[in-house]
């Protein structure tokens, strides 16, 4: 069986760009629609924070914004508000610029950071990166005790 000739086996924008700084090969894509959650990210390093749209605090926030004023915009807002501080004494923004993991430079090559993940150049690498990816998962994004108290 063929492919149609508009196929597009790189649908989520994946490209490889370097960091201005230190020029560490990164690779930036924009966030996976099959995945239920929201990423926001540190607007001082490179850490981000998962917000499943299952994690009960998230639901609590999204029942009580107003009917008429459920955008995205006021949900990030909303969202924003009440994650603790990053450890580095950030704060998780959803249009927070994306920076490098190596260095924590701005990643100016991404102009509109909104729905966009970077990881560093191996996740695009043929070979087996399972480890590699556990101990960057673990030291870059927090998936438990988000919230304020």
């Amino acid at each position: 069986m063929s492919e149609p000739d508009d196929f597009d086996d790189n649908w989520l924008n994946g490209e490889e760009i370097a960091c201005p700084e230190c020029h560490e090969r990164l690779y930036h894509l924009d966030h996976s629609p099959l995945l239920d959650c929201y990423f926001l990210y540190c607007d001082s390093c490179p850490m981000r924070v998962d917000v499943s749209y299952y994690d009960g605090t998230f639901t609590t926030i999204a029942d009580a914004l107003p009917s008429q004023d459920r955008t995205y915009a006021t949900l990030m807002a909303a969202l924003e508000a009440r994650l603790r501080q990053c450890d580095c004494g950030g704060r998780f923004r959803d249009s927070a610029p994306r920076r490098c993991h190596r260095c924590s430079a701005v990643l100016t090559a991404i102009s509109a950071p909104s729905g966009v993940d970077v990881w560093p150049g191996w996740w695009t690498d043929e070979t087996d990166t399972a480890s590699v990816e556990e101990t960057f998962t673990a030291r870059y994004f927090r998936t438990e005790d988000l919230w304020e108290h």
